[in-house]
């Protein structure tokens, strides 16, 4: 297997399969958390002097009998014997060093377990032929005598539950039950690492009130975090060795909702400020007095040495910091919209302490590039939700939509949480949780609601200048990053201003924070921001706005002559149909390049419109009917394509066409005769055409739909030698052979073919022979791997991620079938990739599934299970075949794990 081909070398690109080996690993040490707390909260009333936590054993119980020995176990099917083999081992050390007096004190040994005992376990137990001090808890055991012990949860869910009801039970209502369980779960993982912290791994029983009391100090203040909070893309963590930073994000991004979720799981002293009606020169005496109530508690002579008398709020913060210094300490102070604050004032705060980090809660403001310029701190932003968390949010209200119908939810909020739950809840009120059709109306602004998205933003956007607010507009034109220097002349074109007055206008753009900056330099205004330009759009001079297009249609297309970059190629696609341009939007649906993008269905639109408008040339109007027909054909779809047969009979009887419009309409013909499986009229046809084909691409483009006439005819044999010969062919022009490709990665081939006119296109039929061919070898029964990888690297260098994606979905499943699942897990992640980077949001669910066939095949149950689970709220939006494949892949996941289980 190609290594190039196989792995993964897009950093941002999630590792579906990694993400459920971590959560397994973190789940296991999350449960034996939780355990501990449980343990705390149990410690007061059980007698219990002290808890260690990951010491000799997971945890240990001091009392003043002696110790209790707790090792917790976590599997995802029944415990056997092996499973506690290392712990039985470890029980008998312990064991014989409390008997030779090392230890003082009796001995118990527990094992709690989230799993009941195999059936060979259970005989062991009931024999007794475990030592009679250790005892075995699971689910299906009580432990009511033992008060010293939680009972063995089934899950994680279960052990949260039980821990928030006896957190309840304590006196301390300050804080939230919950938010305690999480903090102690934070510091007994913090305790189980050594840190200075608790060097000794213990938790004394005489501290805990006052720890519990200390935990109510440090999060008293936080807002409320939402009862399911969902994170976002790559989201930062509240912990940092940074003092300073800046998390800027639009109003509704959820900087607050992740201050407050964060702060849950944050160990250490931290606080939280919301300093948007706050006068600049109050801040620092405000944030003292705050601080004072925390840190000192109740204790009035710790408050006086903050509240100085005489002394400024400046000064009073410095005997803040000075008092942390002296406790050796550090607090987290989170101000949220420190926008709002004038900078000057803002910086005696950052400049009067070094012990208290700041986390500054931002919106995009002129502020916000002032204090980035005096601090040299770059700001941080919140991504939004990605598709797989819109969509289980969209499933979590109700509602339901396809993979294209999520992604356009995401794109058109920006995965803002507010916005993204906004819009859901318009989709479940006016159109019966249907998605699709929400989105549908949004992007043709035709919704009857206003989002919240609207209602905020609209707000911010009036808040521009008049030319600031057109200039977004235009720019939002664009779904893709622009250089600097073709958004100035995207902008120079369209307002008919100099290129030093729009260098000027993107900078007061970027000055709004309403403009994304990608790491190739590029610049987007950003998805939620472009939802309200392209409304502003609408109210603008249509002159301007057809400026606009026919500027970017010509950078686009200078862009595309100097590099292959599909995404320039689809929008260049979208404005031709906003300038109606049907010449060239037929000119497209020739291009190999159109139907790798999945955005056929607004250019046959277009082109549908066209053919009957009476305003095109003969030849025209055959080339419209000819994509028309291709596209019909290559889809499936047969109904209407006598229809546009008649029309095309029609043109030839009335006008005198080329041979180049009879040698394609030919090959229509014999396509159609081939679905309906009529051989001799595929024969008649093929002697007709041949000779009359006198070039010799034609022959070759012939000849492969030849081929595919005899596959649908199920001539095996004859495609395949066709093939063949057709590849030959390519190989010869190219100047390469068979040889030459045999075991040669993409680049190198690469640099070893000819490179003649239209390589692009040559590449693409090269691979569509090659991809034919393994399916005539299939069809016999013949092993098709090598063919299969060959037709991926031509499709690669083709540029042609759709046939990349199908080619490896049929290689992924030959490799299973021989049982090579290392080798079809590298395809299927290779594709995974394909679909995330090219955005083939259509593929999205067909390969993921296939994915997690696959790894339920090569034994990876759980992680199968897990990417199905994820893919659950897509379901809903399927079509009935799809949904039928999937309910049965998902079933032979089941299956799959059942057999297992029962081996």
């Amino acid at each position: 297997m190609n290594k190039e081909m196989c792995e993964c070398y897009d950093p941002q690109v999630l590792d579906a399969a990694q993400l459920v080996r971590i959560e397994s690993v973190h789940r296991g040490f999350l449960y034996q958390h939780l355990y501990t707390v449980g343990c705390l909260l149990l410690a007061q009333t059980a007698n219990v002097d002290a808890v260690l936590v990951d010491h000799d054993e997971d945890i240990e119980l001091l009392t003043k009998h002696g110790l209790i020995y707790v090792q917790v176990k976590t599997r995802s099917k029944s415990i056997i014997p092996s499973d506690i083999s290392g712990a039985l081992f470890r029980f008998e050390q312990l064991r014989k060093e409390h008997i030779e007096g090392k230890r003082k004190g009796k001995a118990e040994f527990v094992i709690v377990t989230n799993q009941a005992p195999s059936i060979q376990l259970q005989k062991i137990i009931d024999k007794k032929e475990l030592p009679v001090d250790i005892v075995f808890l699971s689910p299906q055991s009580s432990s009511e005598g033992y008060p010293a012990l939680p009972p063995a949860w089934k899950s994680i869910t279960e052990a949260v539950t039980w821990c928030i009801e006896h957190a309840q039970k304590l006196n301390y209502s300050l804080l939230s039950p919950e938010t305690l369980v999480w903090k102690l779960a934070g510091l007994t993982q913090l305790t189980a690492t050594g840190s200075d912290v608790n060097v000794n791994h213990i938790f004394h029983t005489r501290d805990l009130p006052d720890l519990f009391e200390q935990l109510i100090v440090q999060l008293q203040n936080f807002p409320k975090p939402p009862a399911l909070y969902r994170p976002h893309r790559q989201e930062p963590s509240l912990t940092s060795d940074e003092r300073i930073r800046i998390i800027c994000g639009l109003s509704g991004s959820g900087k607050t909702a992740w201050a407050a979720h964060a702060a849950q799981y944050f160990t250490q002293l931290c606080a939280y400020y919301n300093v948007g009606d706050l006068p600049g020169p109050a801040l620092a005496s405000t944030l003292v007095r705050e601080l004072a109530a925390k840190l000192a508690n109740s204790d009035r002579v710790n408050q006086q040495k903050f509240l100085l008398t005489g002394a400024s709020g400046y000064e009073n913060l410095r005997a803040v910091d000075t008092y942390l210094q002296n406790q050796g300490t550090t607090l987290l102070l989170v101000l949220d919209n420190s926008h709002r604050v004038p900078v000057e004032d803002l910086l005696d705060v950052l400049d009067a302490t070094t012990r208290i980090h700041f986390v500054l809660l931002c919106q995009p403001h002129d502020n916000v590039r002032k204090l980035e310029a005096v601090t040299g701190v770059q700001r941080e932003q919140l991504l939004g939700w990605d598709i797989d968390t819109v969509a289980a949010a969209v499933d979590n209200y109700g509602g339901f939509a396809s993979a294209q119908g999520y992604e356009q939810l995401r794109s058109y909020t920006g995965g803002l949480p507010l916005y993204v739950e906004s819009a859901i809840k318009i989709a479940i009120a006016e159109y019966k949780g249907n998605v699709d059709k929400l989105c549908a109306e949004l992007q043709q602004h035709r919704h009857s609601i206003e989002t919240a998205q609207e209602v905020i933003l609209a707000q911010v956007y009036q808040g521009f200048k008049p030319l600031v607010q057109n200039a977004l507009a235009l720019f939002s034109l664009s779904d893709i990053g622009l250089s600097f220097e073709e958004v100035a002349e995207l902008l120079k074109d369209s307002l008919n201003i100099s290129l030093t007055a729009a260098s000027a206008l993107i900078r007061k753009m970027r000055a709004t924070g309403t403009i994304e900056i990608y790491e190739n330099q590029t610049l987007k205004v950003h998805d939620a921001i472009r939802a309200l330009g392209l409304i502003h759009l609408e109210s603008m001079d249509q002159y301007i706005v057809n400026k606009a297009l026919l500027s970017l249609k010509k950078l686009l297309v200078v862009s595309l002559n100097k590099t292959q970059d599909i995404s320039k190629f689809s929008l260049l696609t979208q404005i031709y149909i906003k300038l109606n341009d049907v010449m060239t939007l037929f000119e497209l649906s020739g291009e190999e390049m159109f139907y790798e993008m999945g955005i056929t269905v607004n250019i046959m639109a277009s082109l549908e419109r066209a053919v009957f408008s009476d305003k095109l040339k003969p030849e025209h109007k055959f080339w419209v009917l000819d994509s028309l027909v291709f596209f019909e054909i290559r889809e499936g779809r047969f109904d209407r394509v006598p229809q546009w047969f008649d029309m095309i009979d029609t043109l030839f009887a009335n006008h005198q066409l080329s041979y180049r419009e009879e040698i394609s309409y030919t090959s229509k013909r014999m396509l159609f005769a081939a679905e309906n499986d009529d051989i001799c009229e595929v024969q008649r046809l093929v002697k007709q055409a041949n000779s009359k084909i006198s070039d010799a691409e034609d022959q070759r483009i012939f000849d492969y739909n030849h081929a595919i006439a005899l596959q649908k005819l199920k001539k095996y044999k004859e495609t395949e030698l066709l093939c063949r010969n057709i590849i030959n062919e390519y190989f010869k022009l190219l100047g390469i052979s068979w040889m030459d490709v045999k075991d040669t990665n993409p680049n190198e081939l690469w640099a070893i073919i000819n490179k003649p006119k239209n390589i692009h296109e040559h590449l693409k039929h090269l691979a569509d022979a090659l991809e034919l061919y393994a399916i005539s070898q299939e069809s016999q029964k013949k092993m098709t791997l090598f063919v299969r990888i060959l037709s991926m690297q031509f499709y690669n260098l083709a540029g042609a991620p759709e046939s990349m994606v199908r080619v490896g979905q049929d290689l992924a499943d030959e490799f299973a079938a021989v049982k090579n699942f290392v080798g079809a897990i590298k395809v299927m992640e290779y594709v995974l990739t394909i679909v995330s980077e090219f955005k083939l949001v259509h593929r999205l669910v067909q390969v993921r599934s296939q994915y997690a066939v696959i790894l339920a095949l090569s034994g990876r149950h759980e992680e199968a299970e897990a990417e199905m689970l994820r893919l659950n709220p897509y379901f809903k939006g399927l079509p009935d075949k799809q949904l039928e494949e999937l309910e049965y892949q998902s079933n032979l996941i089941s299956q799959l794990a059942l057999q297992r289980d029962k081996s």
